[in-house]
């Protein structure tokens, strides 16, 4: 990752926690902005902060955390922002809601502030590759049929439309893991997910779906990052 100051947004109510991530992250390559709440958070996303990474808290008076994903989601500046929730909230159903809603990960309380150290930067280049995934989606590059991309959009989330992407052009979980940061088990839950969406039974069927019409060979010959 090039040397560069790296951004945090950091929004939790809890100002023993803020002053203890603002120290562990605090560095000559990273600026820590705290905001108390979502509407904290949003003021100042809507008076020009773009942030390079949103650390967020889910339980919070007032908004909560996912409110808060959902509306910076509608953020422009925001599109590619990869946001992280941190979080005392440990069930099962909250983090699959949060990874469900396409946040780059899910943290629970206490965690340890070297391993987030490390962590944050890893989120920003995940975010990087997602967003060059995209560029080149819109360009033309990857091999998918458009039209019947867009027609259903609304079954898929962010994080499965990306899936299908890396898939379509060969990718294995593996591999779609590694690039999107997600864990192999994880990808393949959410291709199953897909499969059941768009009423495929595997990987074929899911080219066959998607793929336009240009030659196998040059499906095969793509390189996508």
């Amino acid at each position: 990752m090039a040397e560069q100051m790296i951004k945090i947004l950091l929004v939790d109510d809890d100002k023993y926690l803020l002053r203890m991530v603002c120290v562990s992250l605090k560095s000559s390559r990273c600026e820590v902005i705290t905001a108390s709440g979502g509407e904290n958070a949003l003021e100042m996303i809507d008076k020009g902060l773009v942030p390079d990474i949103v650390l967020l808290d889910i339980a919070m008076p007032g908004m909560d955390g996912f409110e808060a994903f959902r509306l910076m989601r509608e953020r422009q500046a925001l599109e590619h922002v990869p946001i992280v929730f941190l979080t005392s909230l440990t069930g099962e159903k909250d983090k699959v809601k949060g990874l469900d809603m396409g946040a780059a990960d899910y943290l629970t309380k206490p965690f340890e502030a070297k391993v987030m150290a490390r962590r944050v930067p890893m989120y920003i280049e995940a975010a990087r590759a997602r967003r060059k995934l995209r560029e080149i989606e819109k360009s033309g590059v990857i091999l998918i049929d458009e039209d019947k991309f867009a027609s259903v959009t609304s079954r898929l989330t962010v994080l499965e439309k990306e899936i299908v992407c890396l898939a379509v052009n060969g990718k294995s979980n593996s591999e779609i893991g590694e690039k999107l940061l997600y864990s192999n088990s994880y990808v393949k839950k959410r291709m199953c997910c897909i499969y059941d969406k768009l009423g495929v039974n595997n990987r074929n069927e899911l080219k066959e779906f998607f793929a336009s019409s240009q030659k196998a060979e040059e499906i095969s010959a793509l390189v996508i990052i």
